[in-house]
């Protein structure tokens, strides 16, 4: 059997996010699982992403029989063959060698964007060049406005579509898991520390041989090739709306500002040249305490109005979940721990399997919905799941 006929038996036997979490939980080390999977102080915010999706209940139409639902949408003017963007992420070399540049691919094949972290651990150009797709980036500056101007500039030269801020990492969140293994900030796993691990990472010798093979990798990679994170350190970005107003001044394409969780941040983020925002608490790996994303998002909307274009990230698991988003205003979902379990468990291919589990899930719920489109979805067609009358997000029109 070939090296990519296994990973793709490996990647089939995914049949849902849930299933590529406990996947992903045997191949990588401890360490590495629980970075991506964990989150800041007691993860009480974490838990809420998923939680408040099962708050929300369906109204669905009876007796339509809407044939193959359309999922088709655009984001920032970019056509999509479905609503789900793969979020940016930080560390996603250590997760698999296929990193950045087989996560691009999987997005492109799948008709959708990827966003790369500076932090991904990944070149920018050797993102860029590998996959034919549209590309994002996500840009971390913990140096201040010459760094991130250099990081910019080398956006531009890629032809970026759109340019990423986070602005919800000031410092890092109170991430106790990598604490209790020893890890502190700024997050580095390398090759050579992770012989310090000891009895955990010689359990997974397949992970430890493919992190030695990629180390040797990126050492003979050329100087000022990598990211300004290329060791995949993590640290703090903290970005102010004066930066965000620089920025746009210098950077000529689309603008999104990530980690909005109110109204006032929302209108702030357009005031200061945004094209769009993500309403997102950084998955709960910042402040343990910050609403649910689902549950801020109805008020961003109704803020953004015609003015930007409002995204979402945090809790999605179902292609259901997906579909709850929409209906409360999101023109798209970003994801990002289920597609790094499928990049665990079979590396790009891993990535493909867990989009084609919610786009068939999203085709499903839609179909059993009544509803034709994902255009179509609006507030009336969901309901709080506790009764038959709107939810915390209003009346329904």
């Amino acid at each position: 059997m070939s090296r990519r006929d296994s990973r793709q038996m490996r990647a089939n036997r995914i049949l849902n996010v849930a299933d590529g979490r406990r996947r992903a939980r045997r191949v990588l080390p401890r360490v590495v699982f629980d970075y991506i999977d964990g989150g800041a102080d007691d993860e009480r915010t974490m838990g809420n992403n998923e939680a408040s999706f099962a708050e929300v209940a369906f109204v669905p139409r009876m007796a339509l029989h809407v044939g193959v639902p359309q999922l088709g949408t655009t984001v920032l003017g970019t056509p999509l063959s479905m609503p789900i963007l793969l979020a940016p992420c930080g560390l996603v070399r250590v997760v698999h060698p296929d990193a950045g540049p087989g996560v691009a691919r999987a997005a492109a094949r799948y008709g959708t964007v990827s966003v790369l972290s500076t932090v991904a651990g990944s070149p920018l150009e050797e993102v860029v060049a590998s996959s034919a797709g549209p590309l994002w980036f996500q840009l971390y500056s913990g140096a201040g406005r010459g760094e991130a101007e250099a990081l910019v500039d080398r956006a531009r030269a890629a032809q970026v579509q759109a340019l990423v801020v986070t602005i919800d990492t000031p410092v890092l969140g109170n991430r106790e898991r990598d604490l209790r293994h020893g890890v502190s900030p700024p997050l580095r796993v390398s090759a050579h520390n992770a012989i310090h691990l000891g009895p955990q990472v010689l359990s997974r010798p397949a992970w430890t041989v493919r992190l030695a093979r990629d180390g040797l990798k990126m050492a003979r990679a050329p100087r000022g090739t990598e990211t300004s994170a290329g060791a995949t350190a993590m640290t703090g970005s903290p970005f102010h709306w004066d930066d965000i107003e620089w920025l746009r001044t210098i950077w000529p394409a689309a603008l999104v500002v990530k980690g909005i969780l109110t109204a006032d941040d929302a209108r702030r983020a357009v005031q200061a040249g945004a094209d769009a925002v993500i309403v997102s608490n950084h998955g709960g790996r910042q402040l343990d305490g910050a609403p649910a994303a689902l549950r801020a998002l109805p008020a961003v909307v109704g803020a953004m109005g015609a003015d930007a274009e409002v995204l979402m990230d945090g809790g999605i698991r179902r292609g259901s979940d997906v579909v709850k988003a929409l209906a409360l205003g999101a023109r798209a979902v970003l994801i990002g721990r289920p597609y790094l379990y499928g990049l665990a468990v079979a590396g790009e291919l891993g990535v493909e399997r867990v989009l084609e589990v919610l786009r068939v899930e999203l085709v499903r719920t839609l179909s059993l919905m009544g509803c034709a489109s994902v255009g179509d979805l609006g507030p009336e067609w969901v309901q709080s799941a506790a009764s038959s009358t709107p939810g915390w997000w209003g009346t329904t029109s």
